[in-house]
């Protein structure tokens, strides 16, 4: 059986603890390979060991704390501590096939260290503009990789001629999403009534948001939405579901934006609920608390995972129309999406439709619990993933 090194970027360990979604990824794809053995490599954390099997998958972990992620991050250029680490758990592994995660520079890095011996396929979770500053390649760069992998069809064409410029096969990989650990909120017996108790909730029509509180995800926008709404639905709550960062002691961070966004929520007109972060295995019971979904992002998502995890959910969903989010957020089959995501009048006007229609709301909702956990299930993600390996594999031996 031939080996694969999914390797993740030096910000978040894998298993996700504390939060990523392309950690996630790795972790829920991997453990669903079964034509391919699977090692995953990525970065130390304190609770968790340097090597360790966890069910089929081996995980190593490279150190990167303290002044040693500090010089990566700042001097990387100069110090490719993490890039190092990888490369000699590679040597040492000796995998048939390398898949790097949303990392080019470390893409090119490996493949200037194995170039002949080893096929590299870069996967990208969102665009370049995502990256941070010290992680772009400069324009026109050029990353010679056996493949490109996409989480979408609108990253894929928008980095075809740029990530993907060089690379020999261009794929869309979508994110999956665990239909098992989600309850639909239309089940009965799904413990909903018992989730919304911890937050002191009983009937009230709840209006729900998660992800990063950030002003690029539309968080003001959503709050300016919900000033209309509850003029006329006084008794509806907006449950935002995370906080302002991932990684260890940095799920809360204050920064201006939340300092401001509580300020204006101490005077909001109706009730809110923040739980802050959540971490990713207990995410499907916070989707209970919700009877609506709303993700009005500012800025071209590649995909957006929080919506497979709501629609698996059996959540209605409102979203923008940018981005990658069109391809999991279909209008009128599981959601509704915004001709202008900025406008907290149009967003208002769609959130007390769905609020008013029951019959809407459960369509919407076991419609797209269907699709996603048919179309986007890991299983199917990890078999999409096998054909890309093979392909690639077959064309790196010529044939």
């Amino acid at each position: 059986m031939p080996t694969a090194a999914l390797i993740g970027p030096e910000l978040y360990p894998i298993p996700p603890i504390r939060g990523g979604a392309a950690e996630l990824f790795i972790e829920k794809a991997a453990g669903r390979l079964t034509a391919w053995r699977p090692v995953v490599l990525g970065v130390s954390d304190p609770e968790l060991p340097a090597h360790e099997n966890l069910g089929q998958v081996e995980y190593y972990r490279v150190s990167l704390e303290g002044w040693r992620k500090w010089l990566y991050c700042r001097y990387r250029h100069y110090f490719p501590l993490y890039d190092r680490g990888v490369a000699e758990i590679i040597s040492k592994v000796r995998p048939d096939l390398i898949h790097v995660h949303n990392r080019p520079l470390l893409a090119l890095s490996l493949q200037r260290r194995f170039a002949g011996q080893i096929p590299i396929i870069l996967h990208m979770h969102n665009l370049y503009e995502s990256l941070g500053k010290r992680e772009r390649p400069r324009p026109g760069a050029v990353i010679p990789v056996a493949g490109f992998a996409a989480c979408s069809r609108f990253v894929l064409e928008r980095e075809r001629s740029r990530l993907g410029l060089g690379a020999g096969l261009h794929r869309v990989i979508y994110n999956g999403v665990e239909g098992e650990a989600f309850t639909s909120r239309w089940e009965p017996g799904s413990h909903r009534r018992e989730v919304r108790e911890q937050y002191g909730l009983k009937d009230e029509p709840t209006v729900l948001f998660a992800g990063k509180l950030r002003e690029s995800k539309g968080v003001h926008i959503l709050v300016a939405a919900m000033e209309r709404v509850w003029e006329t639905v006084p008794q509806a709550v907006l449950a935002l579901v995370g906080g302002t960062e991932y990684g260890r002691g940095r799920t809360m961070r204050e920064t201006p934006f939340l300092a401001q966004l509580r300020r204006r929520l101490a005077n909001a007109a109706g009730r809110v609920v923040l739980t802050g972060f959540v971490p990713p295995e207990r995410m499907p019971q916070a989707y209970l608390l919700g009877d609506v979904f709303v993700g009005p992002s500012q800025i071209e998502e590649g995909l957006g995972l929080v919506f497979l995890e709501a629609a698996a959910a059996g959540l209605p969903i409102i979203a923008s129309r940018r981005g990658g989010i069109p391809e999991v957020v279909r209008e009128g089959v599981n959601g509704l999406l915004l001709d202008r995501e900025d406008d907290a009048g149009e967003l208002a006007g769609k959130i007390t439709h769905l609020l008013a229609d029951s019959d809407l709301r459960r369509k919407l909702g076991q419609a797209g619990r269907q699709w996603v956990t048919t179309d986007f299930s890991w299983e199917k993600i990890a078999k999409d993933l096998e054909l890309l390996y093979d392909e690639v594999l077959s064309e790196f031996r010529g044939g």
